[in-house]
């Protein structure tokens, strides 16, 4: 009996006058909050420095070491996202008598080979392995500038 008296009053209405108990979310809000979290998700993205683009170079001259073991001696400047420029380059050469007698290696600057490259390189940062500053007292920092002095 207690089944039958539920099913025969009818629907339920609320009385009039009082306000619904759900909220009434406006779609476009959740887009705009959504749209507003991309950007800044992007802003700080693009704004937080990468490992790369962050490195200061505060000595005179650099070594770049690249992936296929060959190193390169020179000024570096970061102009583009994918290249490293490297001027004034210099690199090491086996064969003759040069900084180190015992190891056979010499100091060779860039630009006199057969094909007469400038003197300055582009290099895609991909194939960089590292970076070093050269301090001033080394071997090759002196052999650079025991070069420039006997060229001018």
């Amino acid at each position: 009996m207690a089944i039958e008296s539920k099913l025969n009053r009818g629907p339920v209405v609320r009385p009039m006058g009082q306000p619904e108990n759900k909220k009434k979310q406006n779609p476009w809000l959740w887009i705009i909050i959504v749209l507003v979290l991309i950007v800044v998700g992007a802003i700080w993205w693009y704004k937080t420095p990468r490992l790369q683009d962050s490195m200061t170079l505060s000595g005179f001259y650099q070594s770049v070491f690249l992936d296929n073991g060959q190193v390169y001696f020179g000024k570096l400047k970061k102009p583009s996202d994918d290249f490293y420029e490297l001027t004034d380059v210099f690199y090491l050469q086996t064969g003759s008598v040069g900084l180190d007698q015992a190891s056979n290696l010499s100091l060779a600057k860039l630009g006199g080979e057969a094909h007469g490259p400038e003197d300055k390189m582009q290099i895609n940062k991909s194939h960089i392995l590292f970076i070093e500053d050269m301090k001033s007292d080394s071997k090759v920092v002196k052999a650079i500038q025991d070069y420039k002095s006997k060229k001018q």
